[in-house]
């Protein structure tokens, strides 16, 4: 009898890289195929590195998927030998779910949820995602896909990104939630909740749900985490309406100073209202010239809202009166930020991210050494473990899967005190669900 095979190709015990396969006789699906750890994403877009790529093992081995000519000595089969008809679903649009979509043949179709395959056109076109070469297929909010005997729903969840989606996968055999990124401190909240719901009533077999928050418990600061502490002030948003609230009574504290802003593009959503803030206080908010064209395209009323060079303001009109401005900073281009009158500075998710990146304690260094008065105005884009535990208790599958962590056993543990089946799943193995009900004891009914 034919079943569905399930095959882990990254990602069970890192933060992104998550890619999975579920194959039903010539039809296969791959949920997600972003940048394995380790890899360069200006490597991944260079198919002459393809071979390359995969025997270092930072691109899966998955026969089917590369193009005859890229595979040169890899001893793999070639996406033009292969009968296998097969489709990527993409969860959302950060690179550690997409970063490998230039080693791809440009004719394997992608589905996404249509808001995030029209936001990555706008990304793409202010150069704040790379530009891919693939087949794209937007799909509609709840909407409902068929691959051959496969059954596909893309869900909207909330996430730091645009467009992003948990995705529903009904096999003739087994039926599995793969949960992409999400978190119920966003601006959307109630789209997690309505999730959660929809996926208990699916009754999923296999949960495979993302547990990135689960990496940070019981790590100690680190030497360059005590010393950054010294260098700035924190202020502890638990969501992102707090963390408005926040920047806008630090705002008004600061009524003569310049602010300065860096934050990712992709939550265009906060982006837009920090800008309402900053208008608010009578500032016109100077923009990196991608992201006034980026923010232009989602702007339902306008803002007073500019950007440096031809056509907008220069440095010297922000420093004749900085009271008047807000200015927003990329780390890819730093020369404003150390040209102007230094006041308050808000790193607000942007680059670099963290102190696991070398980066970042010489960036803080550097930016309060020039005067400003450093300011970490955050707020995640990931479920904390108390919710991950109660979406799972929510949701209650057969079986879960805990990934998309560097914890993936304390994880699991925690899942398994709440009572459920837990799933730690190995690479190169794979797996059927009739022997994993059986082995695993997984039960058909919930209790």
């Amino acid at each position: 009898m034919t079943e569905t095979a399930i095959q882990f190709w990254s990602g069970l015990n890192t933060i992104g890289g998550n890619i999975i396969s579920l194959q039903y006789e010539n039809y296969r699906i791959i949920a997600d195929f972003g940048a394995m750890v380790g890899a360069n994403v200006d490597d991944l877009l260079n198919r002459s590195l393809t071979s390359q790529l995969l025997n270092e093992e930072k691109l899966p081995k998955i026969p089917g998927l590369y193009s005859k000519q890229v595979l040169k000595d890899v001893e793999l089969e070639s996406f033009e030998d292969s009968d296998v008809e097969t489709i990527i679903c993409l969860s959302h649009l950060h690179l550690d779910h997409l970063g490998s979509f230039g080693q791809l043949s440009s004719t394997i179709p992608i589905y996404a949820l249509k808001d995030s395959v029209e936001f990555y056109g706008h990304l793409k076109e202010n150069e704040l995602l790379p530009s891919y070469d693939v087949d794209w297929h937007p799909v509609e909010d709840f909407g409902t896909i068929q691959h051959g005997p496969f059954t596909i729903q893309f869900i909207p969840v909330d996430h730091d990104t645009l467009g992003a989606a948990s995705i529903f996968i009904t096999a003739p055999d087994v039926k599995v939630i793969y949960s992409g990124d999400f978190r119920l401190s966003g601006f959307h909240p109630e789209k997690v909740l309505t999730w959660a719901q929809k996926a208990r009533a699916f009754d999923a077999d296999i949960l495979l749900i993302e547990g990135t928050t689960f990496s940070h418990v019981g790590a100690e600061p680190s030497e360059a985490d005590l010393r950054i502490e010294q260098m700035t002030r924190n202020l502890m948003a638990k969501n992102e309406q707090q963390l408005l609230t926040s920047l806008k009574k630090e705002m008004a504290k600061a009524p003569d100073k310049l602010v300065a802003f860096n934050g990712y593009p992709q939550n265009i959503t906060r982006l837009i209202r920090f800008a309402r803030i900053v208008n608010g206080h009578g500032r016109q908010l100077v923009l990196d010239k991608r992201y006034y064209q980026l923010m232009k395209a989602y702007l339902i009323q306008p803002l007073a809202m500019t950007y440096i060079g031809e056509g907008g303001i220069t440095v010297e009109q922000i420093n004749e009166a900085p009271h008047q401005y807000a200015l927003q900073v990329d780390i890819e281009d730093l020369t404003a930020l150390f040209a102007v009158k230094p006041g308050l500075y808000f790193h607000s998710n942007g680059m670099p991210l963290g102190s696991y990146d070398p980066t970042y304690e010489p960036f803080v260094r550097r930016v309060v050494d020039y005067g400003w008065e450093f300011v970490l105005a955050n707020a995640g884009g990931h479920a904390s473990p108390n919710d991950l535990l109660l979406v799972n208790r929510v949701i209650k599958p057969k079986l879960v899967v805990p990934w998309h962590t560097y914890q993936p056993k304390l994880y699991g543990e925690a899942i398994a005190a709440q009572g459920q089946n837990v799933w730690w799943p190995s690479y190169n193995k794979t797996y059927y669900w009739s022997q994993l009900s059986e082995k695993l004891g997984a039960k058909n009914e919930k209790n």
